[in-house]
């Protein structure tokens, strides 16, 4: 193992292999975003189906016990069923929805919460990138907060993405295009 001295850093430090360095590159990407996801789900939990759509105790026989219920009563036509013993009866009978009327309150809870999401991620990444960006005296830290900056950034891209508009799409992939670009001018620029 060679040593070489840290630039800016009269100390000599060893050089380590590069299969550590991407190791550690890519621990911080990943406990990063692990981090962030945390984060999320501590300022922003994620709604419940059963807060909103409650399992009944049983099902409904009759539009009465449906309604009373909170579900919507469905009536099916009349069957004749031949009985054993006697003639054939008419069985009347129906189906009790108890989604209908909680299922929209739930997605919109759910949209919701996907925009907040998609809002501190996105947040959370530009700050990681930004700092990744600065020199803080360690690339391996620098480059595995940039990376992770961008993992975020697509999290929080690919959370909300079937929820966004298509004008909304659109800047997400520009702003996430900026960002990389931004990112491979700011850290890889060609000596001359």
């Amino acid at each position: 193992m060679e040593n070489t001295t840290a630039p800016g850093q009269g100390e000599v430090s060893p050089k380590h292999p590069k299969f550590v360095r991407w190791a550690l590159l890519i621990g911080i990407v990943v406990v990063l975003n692990v981090f962030f996801f945390v984060v999320q789900q501590i300022i922003f939990p994620a709604p419940k189906y059963e807060n909103y759509c409650p399992q009944p105790v049983k099902q409904a026989q009759t539009a009465t016990e449906c309604e009373t219920a909170g579900g919507v009563w469905t009536e099916y036509p009349p069957q004749q069923v031949p009985a054993p013993s006697e003639a054939i009866k008419p069985i009347p009978g129906g189906y009790c929805d108890y989604y209908t009327k909680c299922q929209p309150k739930y997605e919109a809870a759910r949209q919701q919460h996907n925009l907040y999401a998609f809002v501190l991620m996105t947040v959370l990444g530009i700050v990681a990138l930004v700092i990744g960006v600065v020199p803080i005296g360690s690339s391996i830290v620098s480059s595995g907060l940039s990376y992770g900056g961008v993992v975020a950034l697509v999290i929080g891209a690919m959370q909300y993405w079937g929820d966004a508009g298509q004008w909304l799409r659109l800047a997400i992939s520009a702003i996430a295009l900026a960002a990389l670009i931004w990112i491979g001018v700011r850290r890889f620029r060609d000596e001359h």
